[in-house]
């Protein structure tokens, strides 16, 4: 295998010589990751369907020979199964959504172990199959992603290459997985690649997209997920009520965003659950037991969509099958299964938007189409809980077929969008890699010491000086130091300055009467930190200085120290960090950046 990979990479190194045959190969290499991703797309639709079957209410009660009313059994299986993998399977496990594919091409340049790949495309075959309320578009994300990583990493591509068709994988599955090209091409720019658009990989993203598009197709069929029964686009007359639906979507995403960090303090913090069964089962249970009365929240919802529009529900059921939905999507989310957010979403948007039309005709005596503002409904609450209206007003456009109410849904998905962003201030992917220390409007830049606060590494025991002490006595001091330096305070404790062994031979150079000084003189007025401070801007100080070490004080701006930072503390505590998230890949750039920049850097 090694000399066929070999082989590969001197073909390719000697043969891209010439702009041309670099372009003829960019093409053909996209035109394969398409293949490759609707062949895998295929293959998660085949084992998904023959999963829902076998687990389905039908097929379930008849393999136990039981009464349907057992089907509250079929999600806590799942749970337990899914629990067992992830327990079993730790490592595999982590990153179960959408941001751990960005994290990887971020922190690791696209590359994605295919064991990984494997795992999540079957436990989220387990996950959605026995009726989570979650979408196939996360785990698809992740498959794509997984097949261009390891199709990078078997030609030998180097790390741009890698990035580039590990982003545009996740894209060619999104279009094999919902029939929606253009969807996928949107998904790509605006979830993989952040909106860092570039031309090299928007043509991989849509000749990946198109390729793995046409080949679902050929398999799976070009039947819209979606079914529209007849009606009336809207007239200008409804604008409004266009304008309040989008914000109300933007509302409800905002709810959602709300529930879900609401959920994951409680099990993680206040009852420190940390094991997978017991966040995993009991969830799986409750959403079992309501869904022996409302079975419309079980599995992916494409049949409860079309029920929605043909008018199967009142607004009251509709408003609440939309609040269990989004409770039990929340807490699977939290209580780590997987899958994606895309297909609840359509769910929950076409629940929203069809009440909402049904109570405004009743309250306000207009005559709103349920059917289009059902529709509109999916693109606007897409858009606000995944922050991307492109995408999400494509999606909806391609799984329904329809063109006429391309205009109301453009409107409700930016507004969806902008009433989110005005309220997180950035998409909820951005939000999800800064808490992991990736500030993206940076383009990437890892911030892992932000992620700890510097009374967590500060050392309390430290050496202080009096300014009145003399000069032998505090060169005496500074030697037998612990850090080469020490802090100076007046009589009443308070902070005054720092003096370093520099500081003691720059003043024999410069004083004939040193016997005379007294620490006073040659101390040097230093900064402060805070122990709330994040070690991060800890560092920025303390290289800015050109300090060893930096005192903390008990409050911004303090003159109490209550302990002191250290430069090697900070290069320990960063190692750990790195050996943690497994970035060799990225250690390897970073000490490629610290040789060239001649500086020093932890």
């Amino acid at each position: 295998m090694f000399r066929i990979r070999s082989g590969l990479h001197e073909a390719r190194t000697g043969y891209l010589k010439s702009d041309l045959s670099r372009y003829v190969y960019h093409i053909l290499l996209s035109t394969l990751l398409g293949i490759v991703s609707g062949l895998s797309a295929i293959l998660f639709h085949i084992f998904l369907e023959g999963t829902r079957k076998f687990f389905g209410p039908d097929g379930f009660t008849r393999m136990l020979h039981a009464d349907r009313r057992l089907v509250f059994l079929i999600p806590v299986t799942g749970a337990f199964l899914i629990a067992l993998a992830s327990r079993l399977f730790r490592k595999l496990a982590g990153d179960p959504g959408v941001t751990g594919v960005i994290k990887s091409i971020i922190i690791r340049n696209g590359y994605i172990p295919f064991t990984k790949t494997v795992f999540h495309f079957i436990a989220s075959i387990l996950t959605i199959g026995t009726g989570a309320p979650l979408g196939p578009e996360g785990p698809a994300a992740k498959m794509g992603s997984g097949v261009g990583s390891a199709m990078s990493q078997f030609l030998r591509l180097d790390k741009k290459d890698m990035r580039m068709y590990t982003a545009a994988g996740a894209g060619a599955a999104i279009s094999a997985i919902f029939n929606a090209p253009i969807a996928g091409v949107f998904f790509g720019i605006e979830v993989m690649l952040l909106n860092d658009l570039k031309n090299q990989a928007l043509s991989a993203l849509i000749i990946s997209s198109v390729v793995a598009d046409i080949i679902s197709r050929s398999v799976v069929g070009n039947a819209h997920a979606i079914s529209i029964p007849a009606y009336h686009p809207g007239s200008v007359s409804e604008l409004p009520f266009f304008f309040a639906m989008g914000i109300l979507c933007g509302v409800a995403s905002l709810v959602f965003f709300g529930i879900k960090k609401y959920t994951k303090t409680l099990l993680e913090e206040r009852l420190g659950i940390q094991n997978e069964f017991l966040k995993l089962i009991p969830v799986a249970l409750a959403f079992g037991i309501v869904v022996t009365k409302y079975y419309s929240i079980f599995g992916i919802g494409y049949s409860t969509i079309n029920d929605v529009l043909s008018g199967a529900f009142g607004p009251g059921t509709l408003l609440v099958l939309f609040a269990l939905m989004t409770v039990f999507l929340v807490l699977y989310i939290n209580a780590g299964a997987f899958g994606g957010t895309f297909a609840p979403s359509l769910s929950l948007g076409v629940m929203l938007g069809y009440a909402f039309a049904i109570l405004a005709n009743t309250f306000f005596g207009s005559s709103l189409d349920p059917v289009t503002f059902g529709l509109i409904g999916m693109g606007g609450v897409l858009a606000g809980v995944n922050s991307i209206p492109l995408t999400a007003i494509m999606l909806v456009f391609e799984t329904t077929g329809d063109y006429k109410f391309i205009l109301p849904l453009m409107l409700v998905s930016i507004m969806s969008y902008l009433v989110t962003m005005y309220y997180n201030k950035r998409s909820v992917y951005a939000n999800e890699l800064l808490e992991q220390g990736i500030d993206v409007s940076k383009r990437g830049e890892v911030d892992l010491l932000g992620r700890v606060k510097v009374g967590d590494l500060m050392e309390k025991e430290y050496q202080s000086v009096d300014y009145r002490m003399a000069f032998r006595e505090l060169t005496d001091t500074l030697l037998t130091s612990a850090y080469g330096s020490v802090v100076v305070v007046d009589d009443k404790g308070d902070f005054l300055g720092i003096i370093t062994l520099n500081d003691i031979k720059q003043a024999l150079m410069s004083s004939d009467l040193v016997d005379l000084l007294i620490a006073g003189d040659i101390y040097n007025e230093a900064g402060t930190v805070c122990e709330d401070d994040k070690v991060s801007s800890a560092l920025h100080a303390i290289e800015k200085q050109n300090l060893e070490m930096i005192p903390v004080s008990d409050r911004p701006e303090g003159r109490k120290i209550t302990g002191v930072l250290t430069h090697q503390r900070i290069t320990q505590a960063y190692n750990s960090l790195l050996d943690e998230w497994e970035t060799d890949q990225f250690i390897l750039e970073f000490m490629g950046r610290k040789e060239g920049s001649g500086g020093r850097h932890t």
